[in-house]
């Protein structure tokens, strides 16, 4: 396979888990589904923010002195700079009228990021080399989408959801409770991503299984919590200043 055929492969792998994550997502707000286009610059802003993350992991990287604060560092620049990418696109316009709204736009930007995270390990995995026990870079590509679908994908949403929560749930809150409702979701999504990433990095499949499984665990609990939220009304004080009564 040549390189353009396999970039072509590592994109299309790559943003195909999250685009079914992103649909299956998009289907729980069908009553109020939020305008496409927004959608859509919020998950290429989400993409983005990828060329922002590269270059801050990579002094991290060099500069952390220890493995921990090292992960602690790069879980907080993927969820400080999905935040900032939700926000930017949509967060701060009107598009942002329920509560509902930021978990939507959360995990939007969220799978944004993944679908290039995953472009770029699949492609750097299938030019480095391929798994042994796959002898294709085809088989090799499939394999690692997997790998990432039921990895990477789900942390991305799972960290990403809390921050979304936290911001729906002081929706109708004051100004002041808002922010510190978000800066209290984006610390626990630091929280749950280092750990993430400091079970992957032990290797045992045990620890690679217990954590698959909580954060498996943690995706049911928000799906309810999303049905929470969905149900969220604004206070009755609230509903007759905005029409005037």
């Amino acid at each position: 396979m040549n390189i353009f055929e396999t970039i072509v492969y590592a994109f299309f792998a790559g943003l195909l888990p999250a685009l079914v994550w992103l649909w299956f997502w998009l289907h729980e707000d069908k009553e109020h589904p939020e305008p496409r286009s927004t959608l859509a610059f919020t998950f290429t802003t989400g993409m983005s923010m990828i060329f922002l993350a590269i270059p801050l992991e990579a002094f991290f990287y060099q500069n952390s002195p220890t493995p921990f604060w090292r992960f602690t560092a790069w879980a907080a620049v993927e969820e400080i700079l999905k935040f900032s990418a939700a926000y930017i696109a949509a967060l701060h316009t009107k598009q942002f009228d329920e509560p509902l709204d930021a978990v939507i736009y959360m995990m939007c930007a969220a799978l944004g990021f993944a679908a290039l995270e995953n472009t770029l390990f699949i492609l750097n995995s299938s030019v480095s080399g391929t798994p042994a026990i796959i002898n294709t870079s085809i088989y090799s590509t499939i394999f690692l989408t997997n790998l990432r679908f039921i990895g990477a994908n789900l942390l991305h949403v799972v960290a990403s959801s809390t921050i979304g929560i936290a911001m729906a749930w002081s929706f109708y809150k004051s100004k002041a409770k808002k922010i510190f409702w978000a800066v209290g979701g984006i610390f626990v999504a630091i929280v749950l991503h280092t750990i993430f990433n400091l079970f992957i990095i032990d290797g045992s499949s045990g620890s690679i299984f217990l954590i698959f499984s909580i954060v498996w665990i943690t995706m049911i609990g928000f799906a309810l919590v999303f049905e929470e939220i969905k149900r969220m009304r604004a206070p009755v004080t609230q509903i007759l200043l905005k029409n005037n009564l």
